[in-house]
């Protein structure tokens, strides 16, 4: 059994043997390795500094991050939590004063109240034709995403001859060159997949609030449905990734600000790409926000490890 415990926003996965242990248990162990994290040591000019957290803290409460239901401190885990589980620990200087209690519990993250249920029913996406009434309902969780055969066919056609140019050495702008001035610039077969993340992550530079939930699942899904065209090169295994987030309505943090509306998205996609790729904060309605690779390992997916040409994922306006 293994529970994902967040304290003061990161999130720590925490094997439990069966159950049998305590809810007070959990959240004292969540801080112990909470702590660990911050008073870890490392090297500044020879010198061992460390981060460091105050010994004092405490832990004042522990809830669901669903709902915010509050845990008995003396209940055992099996008998109150599920296997994989999210679960907030409130310390004791989160709260606005030990006398009155906390008038807002900070850290604490944004999530679906109540029970969510995950949709049954699937849109059957072709690149062509996804019209804005299905694409409301995609942002609206009621439809799950799958590709038509025809789309996987085209992708991975695709994808073969993008394969045939890095296996022949031959030199085309964007998959063996740099970008930009850089055009001139070969690189290296062992740099590609770097040069991809690197520009994922060099252009992730958006700022201001989040979009909502609704608006970054469209975002997602026109995403997903232009890939599903099949000319931009993209790896089937990175595809179905973007699809397997999608479903399991794993929502990377894009900020509001940072589009230009044309060349491109590059800002807004960059950050849809890069917590994708377990970087970054990512949100689901199970555990709201949280580092993207908690979130994604929470849901049983992997991060995204992008590929010669897969720096497409941010092109293209839609925002």
């Amino acid at each position: 059994m293994k529970l994902s415990v967040r304290v003061r926003g990161e999130w720590f996965a925490v094997p439990c043997s069966k159950g049998n242990e305590t809810i007070k248990w959990l959240g004292e162990e969540a801080l112990r390795r909470y702590t660990k994290n911050k008073d870890e040591l490392f090297k500044v000019n020879g010198c061992h500094v460390s981060k460091g957290v105050s010994k004092k803290e405490w832990v004042f409460e522990i809830r669901r991050t669903q709902g915010g239901a509050i845990l008995d401190l003396d209940d055992h885990i099996k008998d109150v939590l599920d296997d994989n589980d999210f679960v907030s620990v409130v310390l004791g200087s989160d709260i606005s004063s030990p006398v009155t209690g906390p008038e807002e519990v900070s850290y604490v993250p944004a999530q679906i109240p109540g029970k969510f249920q995950s949709p049954n029913e699937y849109i059957s996406l072709d690149g062509d034709s996804l019209c804005p009434d299905d694409l409301v309902k995609l942002g609206k969780g009621e439809y799950k995403i799958k590709l038509t055969s025809e789309a996987w066919e085209k992708v991975k056609k695709a994808r073969a001859l993008l394969n045939d140019i890095v296996k022949e050495n031959k030199v085309v702008y964007g998959v063996t060159t740099g970008f930009g001035k850089f055009a001139r610039v070969v690189i290296s077969k062992d740099k590609l997949d770097v040069l991809q993340e690197n520009l994922i992550r060099s252009h992730a530079a958006g700022v201001g609030k989040p979009l909502s939930p609704q608006r970054t699942a469209m975002l997602l899904a026109l995403r997903i449905n232009v890939l599903a065209k099949g000319y931009s090169g993209i790896s089937v295994q990175v595809l179905q990734q973007y699809i397997d987030a999608f479903n399991a309505s794993c929502l990377s943090w894009v900020p509001e600000k940072g589009t230009v509306g044309a060349s491109g998205d590059l800002a807004p996609l960059s950050h849809l790409a890069l917590g994708l790729m377990g970087e970054g904060k990512m949100w689901s309605p199970e555990s709201g926000w949280g580092e993207a690779r908690y979130i994604l390992e929470s849901h049983g997916l992997e991060p995204v490890k992008l590929g010669p040409k897969e720096v497409n994922l941010n092109h293209i306006t839609y925002v």
